[in-house]
């Protein structure tokens, strides 16, 4: 379900969270997130002036966009609405990265381990004991 509403498609040659969202969605929900609180239109907006050129409605309709797949929250204050995350970024990327690798597992689960437990001992030798200590804990629970 999550993945559906938001359309998502994988796309690896991108970087950070436009590799499951547009550039410019990605570069409004960082927005968002760094806020503490919900942020109107205008507030996105005049951010993101200062990176680049963009229209209003530009912002706007992304952002709405953004509510339609429930990725933010819409709500009405007086003449205009204010925007908050649905979900926290953690949570989000959480289920993002659940949602790739559960798809890459299905149908190569083979490669995809093998290349896990190889960029991890390539890049840090404790990353891979912390993973043999994980699974080791799992074995231990039962499995599941």
């Amino acid at each position: 379900m999550f993945w559906r509403k938001l359309g998502i498609e994988f796309k690896p040659h991108k970087t950070g969270l436009s590799k499951v969202l547009g550039e410019l969605e990605a570069e409004i929900m960082e927005i968002v997130w760094q806020h503490d609180r919900p942020v109107s239109v205008r507030e996105v907006y005049e951010e993101l002036r200062e990176r680049r050129s963009i229209a209003y409605t530009t912002v706007m309709t992304i952002m709405s966009r953004l509510a339609e797949k429930e990725l933010l929250q819409k709500t009405q204050e007086s003449n205009y609405y204010l925007y908050s995350p649905v979900y926290s970024r953690e949570e989000f990327t959480t289920k993002v990265v659940s949602l790739v690798l559960d798809g890459l597992l299905a149908d190569f689960a083979q490669p995809v381990l093998s290349h896990l437990v190889e960029k991890i001992q390539d890049e840090d030798e404790e990353k891979l004991a912390q993973l043999e200590q994980l699974i080791r804990e799992r074995r231990a629970k039962g499995g599941k």
